[in-house]
């Protein structure tokens, strides 16, 4: 069996073989503001790029904890990692997307009904591509049911890429972003798929979540300092990756961005990780560990259940004046309910999960999903 090594040049961040990851928690925050910034009406903000940044969020460090946990046992145990997947995931879930169709039965949405098995299955992403993604209650979702899907495969196929060394994890990984990517191509520009599957499911989708996987693995080879250091030449670095990013999502056709834009967003918001990794301590990004934006950061799972909640409650409130004006207020009482979901309804089950991992002997860095907050 080959143990991975951990990166053998000291110019890498040392903070990759500690327990805590600076600046994500930041970039999480942006993340889920982009995300409800666009929801909430400011329709040239670039959404999906949110979304995105979790998927690869949650591949690069669902893999680093299993990596972790591999080079410390010699093994992962499935049902350890299932067992934390639940108690993390499942209760705010299932509490939001039970007071949501409720809501919904109450006021005779008659839609509710149908999205009662694909809510509570996880499969609204495949709902979303099937009927056009029609604007529901729980319609975002989507994400959250792509995030289950990865979870659930993916440990097992890590098992097998633990075996091997670490180039060749990232050889297959390589291969498999690729064949995603490939086939959302051949889908979408073949028109076997319009718009709404290759934007919802899991098979046309799954390269960016094998992207953040990818990273992983790569940052353990022996020479991934060297390259770690080209990517960042200078403080303002991110900025550039920034500019790229913005330009590959903006300014690109339809064509390009349900293709391989897609891919080439997810390999810009993995380099920008790298970057911000490796520049946290400097000044122009020390404010991504501010401990208002990592909280921010810490309750972004339930800012994106119930930032829609936050959308709908400041139309009412506010029904006229300034954009700007209602948005501020959606985003006030979006943080109010994800607070209250997270003290009332997370909080018990983060603290059981502490103490399943540490009876388990359990890596000490908590997993950060896509859209799931420490």
């Amino acid at each position: 069996m080959t143990e991975f090594r951990g990166p053998s040049d000291e110019s890498l961040p040392p903070i990759l073989s500690g327990g805590h990851l600076p600046a994500l928690d930041g970039l999480r925050a942006c993340s889920v503001f982009v995300v409800m910034t666009y929801h909430f009406g400011l329709s040239r903000v670039p959404g999906d790029l949110g979304v995105s940044a979790f998927f690869v969020l949650s591949g690069f460090l669902i893999t680093w904890l299993l990596l972790k946990e591999f080079d410390r046992r010699g093994t992962v145990s499935l049902r350890d990692f299932y067992l934390r997947r639940v108690l993390r995931i499942f209760p705010a879930y299932y509490v939001f997307l039970t007071f949501s169709l409720a809501f919904d039965l109450v006021r005779g949405d008659g839609r509710a009904r149908g999205l009662i098995v694909p809510g509570f299955a996880y499969l609204m992403n495949y709902y979303n591509a099937l009927h056009g993604h029609p604007t529901t209650s729980i319609a975002h979702a989507w994400s959250l049911a792509i995030e289950e899907q990865f979870y659930l495969l993916w440990p097992a196929l890590f098992l097998l890429l633990s075996r091997r060394s670490a180039r060749q994890g990232v050889v297959t990984l390589c291969a498999l972003v690729l064949l995603f990517s490939a086939w959302r191509t051949f889908l979408f520009l073949t028109g076997r798929a319009g718009a709404a599957y290759v934007y919802n499911a899991f098979d046309t989708r799954a390269d960016i979540l094998a992207l953040g996987c990818l990273l992983a693995f790569a940052v353990r080879l022996p020479n991934a300092s060297r390259w770690c250091a080209t990517l960042t030449p200078f403080p303002a670095a991110p900025f550039v990756t920034i500019a790229l990013l913005l330009l590959s999502r903006m300014g690109g056709s339809p064509a390009y961005h349900y293709s391989v834009g897609f891919t080439i967003d997810a390999i810009l918001l993995a380099v920008l990780i790298l970057q911000l990794l490796t520049l946290h301590g400097s000044g122009l990004w020390r404010w991504l560990d501010n401990p208002s934006v990592r909280y921010i950061g810490a309750i972004s799972y339930p800012l994106y259940l119930y930032h829609t909640w936050g959308g709908a409650i400041s139309r009412r409130i506010v029904q006229s004046g300034p954009t700007e004006v209602r948005i501020g207020v959606a985003i006030v009482i979006s943080v109010m309910l994800a607070s209250l979901s997270y003290y009332i309804v997370e909080r018990p089950f983060i603290r059981l999960k502490t103490r399943v991992a540490s009876g388990r002997s359990v890596s000490s860095i908590r997993p950060q999903p896509a859209i799931e907050p420490v």
